[in-house]
Parts: C-alpha cells; structure tokens; sequence
C-alpha cells in the first residue's frame, strides 16, 4: 500500500537519487503538506502526480482576483441565502444530543446546543464539516466506543506560520532595475513588474509563495506600493518569534532575489497556526473516517475525511459532495433518514402525551 511507505522509499526504490529529492522533491512535498518527502506519504504525492496526468486542466494555475472572503466565502454565501439557507453565525456547537441503545452505543443524533445559552436546535441529520481539531472538539465522548470515531484521535496536526511582508517595490522583477523600483500610478491588473504566478525554492525555508499583489490584485494591490509577498514556514519556523521570522522571510527573499536587496519593508504581519493541515505521513489513510458514520443521522465532511485527494480546498469540496450524496441515498425508504425522524417525532409526541396523562403524585417513565 502506497500509504504505508513514504515517498523517498518509494523514489528510491525504483531509481530516484537523493539529489532529485532534496533538489526538487522536498519543495513539493513542503506545499502540498508541509512536511518532507522522508515524511510524507507516498499516496500523497503520487495523489498529485496522477491527477494532473489524468486531467489536463489540473495543472492550470487559478488564483482568486482578492481575497477568500470575497472571492470564494461570500459567493457560496449568497449563494445559500437566495435559496433561503440560514445561517447562524457566532452560535458555537456545545453539545450533540444523541440516543444510545442498551449497550450505551449512540444511535441517533437528536439535534445540537448551540450558543451561550446552549439552546437545543432539532436536525434530521446533522454534518459536522470541520477540519481536525474541530471534530476532535466537537464529538461526545460516548461516540468513540466505535473504532471509526476512536481512529480520528490519532491524526495529528502540521504547525505554521504565514508571513506577510510589503515592499517599496517589486521584489520579483529581476531584469529591470528602474521597473523594480517604480510603485508610481496605476499598476494594477498585470502591469506592475514582477512574476505573477505561485512560485516554488528549495532554497528557502518556504517552499511556496507568492506577490499576492501581482496574483490577487483586486484587494492586494495598493497603490503607491509594492510587493506582499506570502509565505508559509512549516513547523521547523514555528517556535521563533514573530520579529525573528519577519527577518528570516526578509533574507531569504533577498537571497531568493538579490536585487531585492535594495527594497525596504514597509509592513509586515505574522500568524501562527499551531494545527493546520493533518501530518501526512505513512500510514495515516487507515484513520481517516468515511463520510457516513455508524450513527445513522450523523454525517462527516472536510478534508481529512477519506477521499480521493488530498487534506486541501479541493479535498473538502470533494468531500462536501461525498456527504451529500450518502445522505440522498439515506433519505427514502422504510429505515431512512426521513421515516427516522417521523418515528422520532412519534416517540417524543409520545412522551409528551404520556407526561401530560399522570397523575399529579407519579412519575412519567
């Protein structure tokens, strides 16, 4: 199994030099999971590498025009509420309220207490589409008598930090030392000098980055001003300070950029994700649970759940569309998720009416 093994025992069993990897490899190992290729799965890699020899439109770069707020958040928002979608925002999850059978395994989930006030919300089926840590949060404790469950507690999670740093000019324009250094008028939508693509080094303790002023104008362009070039640090970055990383991100562009040298950093901002994405090393498909779970009304999404790709944007998206078909083909039928909650509605009419019905001294069982 291709999960079981990492991807330099992988490489270099069939021929693969050490230079290849630490050359070329480790970089893309480092943006798809901020971990080496002596760490990361072969599955993982190999994931990537047959996707885009499959699919000829996967190997197209697409960066949103701004931010993801406004180029992906706020669409799918919209979205939602013209088909009158409610959403509730600052309303936490603080408890899942189950039934259990006579074993006290859960059965069905009952609805969710959300907010301050813990105010109890009845669902036919409910979702949980968080990442890692979240659902680690979010399941009750009597939910991991069942292994699926249980497997979960033992994905573990990559710290970052994402720097962001802007310039008094274009660190990537390397050929035009008076274009470099321009940052007067216009020079939104491509007219600005520079690389605009996502950018990959071996050489640098962030094996990804990008002028975001170059590739997302719409919100990063300022101007009168230069570059913001993002970065990631993985976790080898993730114990400095932010003032030491600041510096760290400066002298490695320069190294990356040798012009840039003459460029001053007017801003720059620091944030630590102490677990982003789930560490992607061997052996770590066999804890990752499929969308439907042994509780019958109860349904997982996100991207460490088990699909075809990778612990990404598109692993979730793939993972949305996953759940939701489980819960259409769960929908109809004499045990489905819709007879479920008729029976439900049924019992609790039940218990009220037989509440209502004692005695003012007995006691409702």
């Amino acid at each position: 199994d291709l999960d079981d093994i990492s991807f330099t025992e992988w490489f270099t069993q069939l021929g693969g030099s050490r230079g290849s990897i630490d050359r070329m490899w480790d970089a893309i190992a480092y943006a798809l999971g901020f971990v080496d290729c002596d760490h990361i799965s072969a599955r993982c890699m190999l994931t990537i590498f047959m996707l885009f020899a499959i699919r000829t439109e996967a190997s197209v770069l697409r960066m949103l025009d701004g931010s993801p707020q406004t180029g992906l958040h706020d669409p799918i928002l919209r979205y939602l509420e013209e088909r009158n979608v409610k959403i509730n925002l600052s309303s936490p999850c603080r408890d899942i309220v189950h039934d259990v059978d006579e074993n006290g395994l859960p059965t069905r989930v009952r609805g969710i207490k959300v907010g301050a006030n813990e105010e109890f919300k009845e669902f036919d089926a409910v979702i949980a589409a968080v990442d890692v840590p979240g659902i680690k949060k979010l399941l009750p404790e009597s939910f991991r008598q069942y292994p699926m469950f249980d497997n979960i507690y033992n994905l573990e999670c990559v710290p970052i930090a994402t720097v962001q740093l802007r310039f008094d000019g274009w660190v990537t324009e390397m050929e035009d030392e008076a274009r470099m250094m321009n940052v007067a008028g216009d020079q939104s939508d491509g007219r600005a000098g520079g690389i605009d693509n996502l950018l990959y080094s071996v050489d640098a303790e962030f094996s990804c980055f990008a002028d975001l002023a170059l590739t997302s104008p719409g919100e990063y362009y300022k101007p009168g001003e230069g570059s913001l070039i993002q970065a990631v640090f993985d976790e080898r970055a993730f114990s400095r300070s932010n003032d030491v990383i600041v510096q760290d991100a400066i002298d490695q562009i320069n190294k990356l950029f040798p012009s840039s040298r003459k460029l001053k950093c007017t801003w720059s901002n620091v944030v630590k994700l102490g677990q982003s994405l789930y560490r992607e090393k061997p052996g770590q498909d066999k804890h990752r649970p499929k969308q439907a779970t042994p509780v019958s009304n109860f349904f997982l999404a996100g991207s460490y759940t088990y699909q075809d790709y990778l612990d990404s944007m598109e692993g979730a998206t793939r993972s949305g569309l996953m759940v939701a078909d489980e819960i259409i083909a769960r929908a109809d039928g004499p045990t489905g998720l819709k007879a479920q909650s008729e029976m439900a509605a049924e019992a609790t009419k039940g218990e009220e009416n037989a509440a209502t019905a004692a005695p003012f001294f007995a006691t409702a069982v």
